[in-house]
């Protein structure tokens, strides 16, 4: 991969099955099962996972956005502030699996030597797949489907600079900056979930 993938994403990238055992029943039967996952005694752990998966996403896009500063250390510097916020963000309410994969695949990804990287090609490469194959399962086990959650997460940021015309990419990564920390501090309540119809335009 050339890129770094969202963890969200990676598994369905590596071609891990998809959620078809998930999605097998009737509509109005998954619709009725989600509503029974969510108020039930595992809905604050769900919750808890979307959150830190809107944090994660927010703080990557800081990373993207960066690729396009002219200075290449300006990109390494977000490279390396993302892996260590991986490692620095709180996953105390989510389910004990998925804190324990979390903080394997975090620590896989902050196996570098700082001092060694020039650009953001020196970080070595790290078998993460398969921790990203069990987060990817752990998700689907909540019914949190990684491509909604990705959608879900875009909407936020397009939303935030809708009307916001000719931004810099300084500018925009400061309000993506500033959407995550006042997320993040509590200031701003998190976005109330959406569904797929909400996220993915008809054709």
């Amino acid at each position: 991969m050339g890129k770094w993938l969202p963890f969200v994403v990676m598994a369905a990238a590596l071609e891990v099955c998809p959620a078809q055992d998930v999605a097998s029943p009737g509509a109005s039967e998954l619709d009725l099962d989600l509503v029974r996952l969510k108020n039930g005694p595992a809905g604050r752990q769900r919750e808890a996972m979307r959150r830190v998966l809107l944090l994660v996403y927010l703080k990557q896009k800081e990373a993207w956005l960066a690729e396009s500063a002219e200075d290449t250390s300006v990109h390494l510097a977000a490279e390396i502030a993302f892996r260590r916020y991986l490692s620095s963000v709180d996953v105390s309410a989510c389910p004990e699996e998925f804190q324990r994969t979390f903080r394997r695949y975090a620590g896989l990804l902050n196996s570098f030597e700082e001092k060694s990287l020039k650009s953001v090609k020196d970080f070595p490469a790290v078998p993460v797949q398969e921790a990203g194959r069990e987060l990817f399962r752990i998700l689907l086990n909540y019914r949190l489907e990684p491509n909604l959650l990705l959608e879900e997460m875009k909407a936020l940021v397009d939303e935030e600079i809708e009307g916001k015309e000719d931004l810099s990419v300084e500018r925009t990564t400061a309000i993506v900056q500033e959407l995550r920390e006042s997320l993040q501090s509590g200031k701003r309540p998190f976005p109330e979930e959406r569904s797929a119809d909400e996220l993915v335009p008809e054709n």
